[in-house]
Parts: C-alpha cells; sequence; structure tokens
C-alpha cells in the first residue's frame, strides 16, 4: 500500500471565556516517504487562543475577527533522512515542559529543515523567518544540534540556536552553513552585516537518562554570554545563563495504567536571551520570553 495516498482530516469547534474558535486539521502521506500538513484556525477573540499569533480585524465577520494558518508544509521522510519546509516551531531539550530556547509553545514561523539520523547519532539544522518589524526590520532564526544516544536509557545533545537581524536584512548565506557556528561567523565578519551586533546565540547542552525503567532524570544547561573580561565586570555585567531540570517516577506501569510524579524547575538568569539590539532578543511577533518558551 506504500504508493496509495493517505489523508486524515479533522474538523472541530473550540469555545473559551464566551469566545468560540473553529479549526481544521488535515495530513496526507504518498508513496510512503512524502508528506504534507495543515492546521488552520479562524477565532472570534485572539487573545484568548494558546500559540495564536494571527492578526484582529477592526470588524467581525459571521462572528470571527481573526484566522491564521499555525501549521503548513510538506516534507519527505525515510529511515535515515528527514527534508521539510513549511510552518511551525522547533522544540529542542530534554524532559517535557522545561524546553529554554525553542519550544512547541512559541508562536510559529516558516522554515525549512534537514535531519540526519545515522544510529547513535542524529543532526539537526534548520533556518526560518519570524516576523518583519516597522516594516524594514527583518528577523530571522536558525538553528543547529547534534545527538549521541546509546540506544538504550541515555541522549545527550549540544545545540546552538542563533537570532539575526537587521534593516531590510536579506537571508545570510553565511548561516545557511549547517555546520558552521554563530561566533566564527561573527568574528570573522563572514556575514552580510559587519560588527558583532547583528545576531545572538545561545549554545545548550541537555541530557536525558533512563536511571531505571520508572526513574528518568531530564536537563538542560544554556549558556548566552561569559563575562569574563575585567571591563565587562567593572560594568556590572553577568553571566547569561539559564538551566532547567525534571525528574519523573513513575510507581505504577502496566498495560492498563500508568502513574507518574515529577518534580521540575526551570531558572533563567536575567540577561540570558537579551541582546544589545532588541530586534535579537529572543521574542516573537509581541510575546514575551515567558511567553516565547
Amino acid at each position: 500500500m506504500s504508493d496509495k495516498l493517505f489523508t486524515k482530516t479533522r474538523f472541530g469547534i473550540s469555545t473559551k471565556n464566551k469566545s468560540f474558535g473553529l479549526y481544521g486539521f488535515g495530513h496526507f502521506s504518498y508513496k510512503k516517504y512524502f508528506y504534507g500538513y495543515l492546521y488552520s484556525r479562524i477565532v472570534s477573540d485572539s487573545e484568548l487562543y494558546d500559540r495564536y499569533t494571527g492578526v484582529a480585524r477592526p470588524t467581525k465577520r459571521a462572528g470571527f475577527n481573526s484566522g491564521e494558518t499555525d501549521l503548513a508544509g510538506i516534507g519527505y521522510q525515510n529511515n535515515w533522512l528527514l527534508f521539510q519546509f513549511g510552518r511551525g516551531r522547533q522544540s529542542w531539550g530534554a524532559g517535557n515542559n522545561i524546553q529554554l530556547a525553542l519550544s512547541e509553545d512559541s508562536p510559529a514561523y516558516d522554515y525549512g529543515m534537514i535531519h540526519l539520523d545515522f544510529g547513535k547519532i542524529r543532526v539537526r539544522y534548520f533556518h526560518g523567518f519570524l516576523e518583519n518589524r516597522e516594516l524594514i526590520i527583518n528577523r530571522y532564526i536558525t538553528g543547529r544540534g547534534i545527538e549521541w544516544s546509546n540506544l538504550k536509557d541515555m541522549v545527550f545533545s549540544l545545540s546552538e540556536t542563533v537570532i539575526y537581524s537587521g534593516e531590510n536584512r536579506p537571508i545570510d548565506i553565511s548561516y545557511i552553513n549547517p555546520i558552521s557556528t554563530h561566533l566564527e561567523i561573527e568574528f570573522n565578519n563572514r556575514q552580510n552585516r559587519s560588527g558583532s551586533s547583528s545576531g545572538n546565540g545561545v549554545w545548550q547542552v541537555s541530557l536525558d537518562w533512563l536511571i531505571k525503567n520508572n526513574i528518568r532524570f531530564s536537563g538542560n544547561i544554556l549558556f548566552d554570554e561569559f563575562v569574563l573580561d575585567k571591563v565587562q565586570k567593572d560594568e556590572n555585567k553577568e553571566h547569561g545563563i539559564a538551566y532547567s531540570c525534571r525528574i519523573s517516577y513513575s510507581p505504577v506501569i502496566n498495560e492498563s495504567s500508568v502513574i507518574t510524579t515529577f518534580f521540575s524547575f526551570i531558572k533563567v538568569g536575567t540577561p540570558t536571551f537579551r541582546h544589545s539590539d532588541g530586534n535579537n532578543n529572543f521574542i516573537q511577533r509581541g510575546k514575551n520570553y515567558r511567553e516565547f518558551v
């Protein structure tokens, strides 16, 4: 049946605080490896729905004043390669609901992605467009990561995420290189904007460890900037660091039920995710950091 076209669709209505919305979801797969997806909504109040960033119109039609396509794209996937282009979001890091820089709760953006799976080693790269601000400032996001797993009970990963921007700035070819790094590009003036104020990079280390079959540890440490110079210390600058942790314990695991208890926390330093140029902050479509992640 791999040469057939399969489709899945879903339509529904949701209500919240006397507001209402209509949504539609669709997914198709063709010849086993090709796929596409679509998730759209129209709502009566754009402020009340999670992950919604559609622009509200001054007048309503049939009770609705806003609509957006949250997810849409096409892709190809086999047992070692995943290539995808469309709108959505990335979620990188260990643990549930403790992601730091990239999360499933962020506003959607358009991007292209390639993912390679070599067994114990997996790598992923994406490059996307966040938004245009004030009609002249273009903002982009890019990320690259490598992950190692023993294919049993442990996953360890390293990743870099960069936001860069500029007045009428086009896509920067230097950041399209999937194995380049932000610091090398910036310090060697390889980007299409000179200087060190046109982008902001963060680096993350993540560990997911199934200690026993019912105990799991997940943790992330993110570095934005290290304060090493005396001049910076004299200016009372701080390290840009964030970290998160989650420990879960499942006393009951059987075929009919699972009971899990967990403890988690997230700590974000004051200067973390911030930049001298606010256009390079980890903010999108008016959503602040806490909403972004």
